[in-house]
């Protein structure tokens, strides 16, 4: 808690007192750590053995199993979605993966989960729903080593994060990491402090840095890491999908107008967490210079955040509607039910919301910077306009409804363009991944042996 609070006090040289303290208390520790990276060295030796003179006592073992460390599971947001549709799909297709989270708030049991009692949590007065939880490392260590893992994964960069970079090298396994969210531009955009920025992208290049194999979700976000001096070889694209029976054209059944009264309405939906970095400030005024001209235009946001009574300030007045948050079919009615997906963020790395809406049968407006522009077809499932501009978002707006006709083509092509983007089809692409890792890394370590 002291290091987090100097920090944001900008008590930069007080942090070193802080910190050796914490170092006193972990050098305590110091040999159960030396003894797991002894055990763990002693057991990849015997493996090697085996490996070079089999038998019949003795059989090699070389399935995949993936502890997935992650900050974020239980909460709603793109990341953790993913992650929980990560785990459905191994639990139908018998891969060994677990997620290893740490959260306080969420003790309950679930397949596929191993969440730890954290030793302590903190929570951001910038983001007050957002609570970073500390981890209990000498316990996550245990459970990784007598489970035996073969590859950690890091979703997050978070405390969390580091306890997986700190198992992976104690216990010498291979470690990836996703690059999710641009939390260097976050951390900006929430406190407006360039220099926070910076130490932000020096963090995170230091944490990415450490890994064997990162994952980026679009092309984009990679050359943006290669651009900050991460090397373009361990940089891999990984495929993402959706549930695409769950998101469905067919389930537009008169959603609003059962709940909303909303009947002959044009829907322009949003879908996603209501925060300032979603850039929604220009969303409302797009909606604010397009109303007065087409009456039946109506604005629906759906999804809650720190932003929502600001947004509603913003709006009133105006024919728009926040049903708050939404899940399972009340979501994928919400999506059916709706016209026009528009989602005017500039620093998501991927989107999901956005082939969410193309499987349910709508045309996407997304900007030109980040990832949800490689997840549309321009001209043919949507439009791409102008990032950080609400003059060529209303614009991109009126183009489509005002051509009645486009819109229909758009709808029909966006759900045959999710048709090759389901989530069974990606996992197992992005398994296939971890596996190869995996091999690439015990070669390695077997000729450091020879």
């Amino acid at each position: 808690d002291r290091v987090v609070g100097r920090i944001q006090g900008g008590n930069i040289f007080n942090i070193f007192e802080t910190i050796g303290s914490a170092g006193g208390m972990y050098t305590l520790l110091a040999p159960y750590f030396v003894a797991y990276a002894q055990y763990a060295k002693d057991r990849f030796i015997s493996q090697a053995v085996i490996d070079r003179f089999p038998s019949q006592t003795a059989s090699r073992s070389t399935k995949t199993r993936v502890a997935h460390f992650t900050d974020t599971f239980f909460e709603v947001n793109g990341v953790a979605k993913t992650l929980q549709q990560q785990l459905v799909s191994a639990l139908r297709t018998q891969k060994e993966l677990t997620l290893i989270t740490c959260q306080s708030d969420h003790l309950e049991e679930k397949p596929g989960v191993k969440n730890f009692i954290p030793i302590g949590a903190f929570t951001l007065p910038e983001y007050p729903e957002q609570k970073i939880f500390y981890p209990p490392l000498l316990e996550m260590l245990d459970f990784i080593y007598s489970n035996g893992f073969t590859h950690i994964h890091a979703a997050t960069p978070g405390p969390t994060g580091l306890v997986a970079l700190a198992v992976a090298r104690l216990l010498k396994l291979p470690i990836s990491s996703t690059y999710h969210t641009t939390i260097p531009q976050y951390a900006k955009i929430l406190t407006n402090d360039d220099a926070i920025e910076e130490l932000t992208w020096r963090f995170i290049l230091w944490f990415y840095g450490q890994m064997d194999s990162i994952y980026a979700p679009s092309e984009s976000v990679r050359q943006e890491l290669v651009n900050k001096g991460l090397d373009r070889e361990r940089i891999h694209l990984y495929p993402r999908g959706i549930d695409i029976q769950r998101f469905h054209p067919i389930k537009r059944n008169g959603f609003y107008q059962k709940r909303f009264q909303l009947k002959d309405e044009l829907k322009l939906l949003y879908v996603g967490r209501v925060s300032k970095e979603k850039n929604l400030d220009h969303l409302v005024k797009a909606f604010q210079h397009l109303a007065p001209d087409h009456p039946l235009l109506h604005l629906v946001v759906v999804g809650d955040g720190p932003y929502l009574k600001e947004m509603q300030a913003q709006a009133r007045g105006l024919p728009c509607t926040f049903t708050g948050y939404l899940e399972a079919e009340d979501l994928a009615m919400a999506y059916a039910s709706a016209d026009i997906f528009v989602f005017p963020s500039t620093t998501d790395t991927f989107g999901n919301v956005i082939l969410e809406a193309q499987a349910s049968g709508l045309p996407v407006i997304v900007t030109n910077q980040g990832g949800p522009c490689e997840n549309m077809q321009p001209h043919k499932t949507g439009l791409v306009v102008k990032g950080d501009n609400w003059r060529a978002l209303a614009a991109g707006i009126e183009t489509l409804i005002t051509a009645p006709e486009k819109m229909r083509k758009m709808a029909q092509a966006a759900r045959q363009y999710a048709l090759n983007r389901s989530f069974d089809q990606a996992f197992d692409r992005h398994w296939t991944l971890y596996e190869k890792d995996d091999l690439s890394f015990r070669q390695s370590a077997v000729n450091q042996l020879r």
